[in-house]
């Protein structure tokens, strides 16, 4: 009891403040820029109204553009680490870009949830702005708590017809719901739920906006995601009411695109929903060092595997 009584006292600064460091885990430093994959790529800052630069990098496409990812990512590291689940997409003809939210690498300020939502709104008008999608399709891609906090962004009806599709890899449905699951599998931490759930945010669910995004929709989930439960992706696409697909994964959370079979998987989602046109010549995926293909058994909900470990979320 003297334990949970001072874990409640040491968790109280975090729930009078909303609990925002409960889902950003940022790091500043680099472990590598793009030009380590072999990429071309330019720096983007984006100032915020507030006046805080916004950092991101845009990788331009191999060869003609056949279309643009905005990509968002999940809780921890920087784009630094997060580059590796998008550095196969300029081969394949796609522009990306990929910014970080504030408070991660060399984006200025702090993290929370409502400065994320910001950002990735940001971005978006940047992208819309600036000319260089073209006439080309722009395809959302975001993992994690990127793609939970992307939801709700997309979902305002100011931001229809602004993108063609949305690719959402293991979203959780709400803040409530992914703490409250995280703290169920501790014995430790399961007694201090009255306490803590009470605190975390309701206005920025997932669940309460994906019924308003009117875009295509691709909801990709692993039975086996240790991080967050499949039953979150599950309950997300079947609120959805837009065109959508769902897609098994298994193996290890957000690591799914480390197999040449899941990439293939959302290439051929965005050329048969996002307007994307298949190239002349179609560019063999590549494999990545330990990565076994593995054939679909279904073309809507087969269950695909990666390798590897994947981040946090």
């Amino acid at each position: 009891m003297a334990l949970l009584l001072r874990l409640t006292v040491l968790l109280t600064p975090l729930l009078l403040a909303g609990c925002n460091s409960l889902y950003f885990l940022p790091m500043k430093p680099w472990v590598q820029n793009p030009a380590n994959q072999g990429l071309a790529y330019e720096d983007v800052v984006l100032i915020h109204p507030r006046g805080e630069r916004v950092h991101g990098w845009w990788l331009p496409a191999k060869g003609p553009a056949r279309g643009t990812v905005y990509f968002l990512h999940g809780n921890a590291q920087n784009v630094s680490t997060h580059v590796m689940n998008v550095a196969w997409l300029p081969g394949q003809g796609f522009n990306v870009f990929l910014p970080d939210y504030r408070g991660y690498g060399l984006s200025e300020g702090e993290p929370k949830l409502k400065y994320a939502m910001q950002d990735v709104q940001l971005g978006l008008d940047w992208l819309r702005a600036s000319g260089r999608l073209g006439e080309k399709p722009l395809i959302v891609f975001a993992q994690s708590l990127g793609a939970s906090l992307t939801i709700p962004v997309l979902a305002r009806e100011e931001n229809h017809g602004r993108y063609d599709c949305l690719i959402a890899e293991a979203a959780f449905t709400g803040y409530r719901d992914i703490v409250g699951d995280i703290m169920s599998r501790s014995w430790l931490l399961r007694p201090l739920k009255p306490v803590v759930i009470p605190f975390q945010p309701r206005q920025y669910d997932a669940i309460d906006a994906i019924d308003e995004l009117r875009a295509p929709l691709l909801v990709l989930h692993s039975e086996e995601d240790e991080v967050i439960p499949f039953s979150h992706g599950e309950t997300l696409f079947a609120s959805a009411s837009t065109k959508k697909e769902f897609q098994r994964l298994r193996g290890r959370h957000i690591a799914s695109l480390r197999d040449p079979e899941v990439r293939d998987r959302l290439i051929r989602f965005t050329e048969e929903h996002c307007g994307v046109r298949k190239p002349l010549a179609q560019t063999p995926l590549p494999v990545l060092p330990g990565a076994e293909p593995r054939l679909p058994a279904a073309p809507a909900r087969e269950s695909l595997r990666p390798s590897g470990n994947g981040f946090t979320f």
